[in-house]
């Protein structure tokens, strides 16, 4: 008998009406920002940031709207969806889907570089508190990607798997006998 994994969770969290509701993905930004905030804080109040711990919030809310979100859709725009810029609007229907993590990262990059010149203070010490915190954004992330079922992969079939299939079917009825 094959194992195999039946996916069946659901992307909202509990429904008010219909489709609509509180998404996992939501939950898991929402979770990320503020704990990303909550890591950073604790960096700079202990001289690890060039940042002063006042400033932590602004920084953070800039990362998350125009690093993450923006940077994220307009990826996934760029990388994945190209059409899209023939009708610009269609850009912002962010509830139809489509953002791209490597998308987020530039998005934060470009994000941190602007505020470090801006509030002139180093990029780098920005970007390696950043680093510290990124992690527990990504983790968050593969969660809700695991509960919306985009983790599983493609199925498919080759000659390379049929052999090892093959060859464990034969194994096996070596070993009944």
């Amino acid at each position: 008998m094959l194992a195999y994994y039946l996916h069946s969770l659901d992307p909202v969290i509990f429904r008010i009406y219909d489709n609509v509701g509180p998404r996992w993905y939501g939950l898991a930004y929402v979770l990320a920002f503020v704990s990303s905030y909550v890591v950073f804080l604790w960096l700079a109040k202990r001289g690890y940031a060039d940042l002063p711990p006042q400033r932590v919030g602004d920084f953070i809310t800039g990362c998350a709207l125009f690093g993450v979100i923006v940077g994220g859709r307009l990826g996934y725009v760029f990388f994945y969806k190209p059409e899209m810029l023939r009708e610009p609007l269609s850009i912002l229907r962010v509830w139809e889907g489509g953002m791209s993590s490597h998308g987020g990262m530039f998005g934060l990059l470009a994000f941190t570089f602007y505020y470090a010149h801006r509030h002139k203070i180093s990029w780098t010490n920005l970007g390696d508190n950043l680093v510290v915190t990124a992690p527990i954004g990504l983790f968050f992330g593969r969660c809700a990607n695991f509960i919306n079922g985009e983790l599983y992969g493609r199925a498919r079939e080759s000659i390379r798997h049929s052999r090892r299939r093959m060859r464990l079917l034969m194994q096996c009825t070596a070993i009944q006998k």
